[in-house]
């Protein structure tokens, strides 16, 4: 599945969700739907990955026409996407406050000041459960992008591309019918790509008084997490697409047009 990345200089998370097949034989299309991690310009925060003139080229390759990033307004003024500017797609502003610096759900800030004292996949789980929840409208915003065709190919960013990203891509490839084991994998891919991140941040943790352990499943991407906010939409809506449409504000014809303009029967 580590084929799915996209080898850009200085990006570790960018890639193609083109490629999977989904239960009526059909398979998602490539350079339609990318997905990855913010860049930002030199000289931003060093937590996140830097634009390089240098590698034009390839951020032009990509043919990217619109740019979604979900992080919060907090994080964007901090440190605005260069993806746009990059790839020369128009950018939508679509924050996802959960999770990012300044939030209740700030988990990291949570267990340095030890108001949480462990965080597992379950916790994770229900962090995800939170935003289908509490962000529907913009997870449906997003969705209703890529029913239009001449808006792709799309790019989606968070911050690390992990949790923001990841619920949002899994809502796209389960409402297209990929097979949830699939749709899990694709999401821990993060974890392979970017292993060990707690390492980056262990001096702030270890300066608090805390064990680094303790947040390493916070930069993780743990299949579980994933499992446990799938079985939620099941549970709560019968599938994904019953959520989009009955939650999330996105229409039966967003739906269709979704599946057509992502969808594609190979030769």
């Amino acid at each position: 599945m580590t084929e799915q990345r996209i080898a850009v200089p200085g990006t570790s998370n960018l890639r193609d969700v083109g490629g999977y097949r989904v239960a009526d034989g059909a398979v998602i299309a490539r350079r339609r739907l990318y997905r990855a991690e913010a860049i930002v310009d030199p000289g931003g925060p060093s937590s996140y990955s830097f634009y390089d003139a240098e590698h034009d080229a390839h951020y032009r390759s990509l043919e990217v026409r619109t740019v979604i990033d979900l992080r919060a307004e907090a994080e964007f003024t901090r440190a605005p996407s260069a993806w746009a500017s990059a790839t020369g797609g128009t950018l939508h502003q679509l924050p996802i406050a959960e999770g990012g610096e300044g939030a209740d759900t700030n988990f990291f800030q949570m267990l340095l000041t030890g108001e949480l004292t462990a965080f597992d996949a379950t916790d994770m789980g229900r962090f995800y459960v939170a935003l289908l929840e509490q962000r529907a409208d913009v997870l449906g915003a997003a969705y209703r992008l890529l029913a239009d065709r001449s808006a792709l190919p799309v790019l989606v960013h968070c911050a690390a591309g992990k949790d923001r990203t990841g619920v949002f891509v899994a809502l796209v490839l389960r409402s297209l019918g990929v097979a949830e084991e699939v749709v899990v994998q694709d999401y821990a891919l993060t974890g392979v790509l970017r292993p060990n991140r707690v390492d980056a941040s262990a001096d702030r943790i270890v300066a608090a008084g805390r064990d680094p352990e303790i947040a390493r499943v916070l930069f993780d991407a743990p299949a579980e997490a994933m499992r446990f906010a799938l079985a939620h939409l099941t549970e709560r809506y019968g599938d994904a697409a019953h959520y989009l449409t009955d939650r999330a504000g996105v229409s039966a014809a967003d739906l269709a047009a979704v599946r057509l303009n992502l969808l594609e029967r190979p030769d």
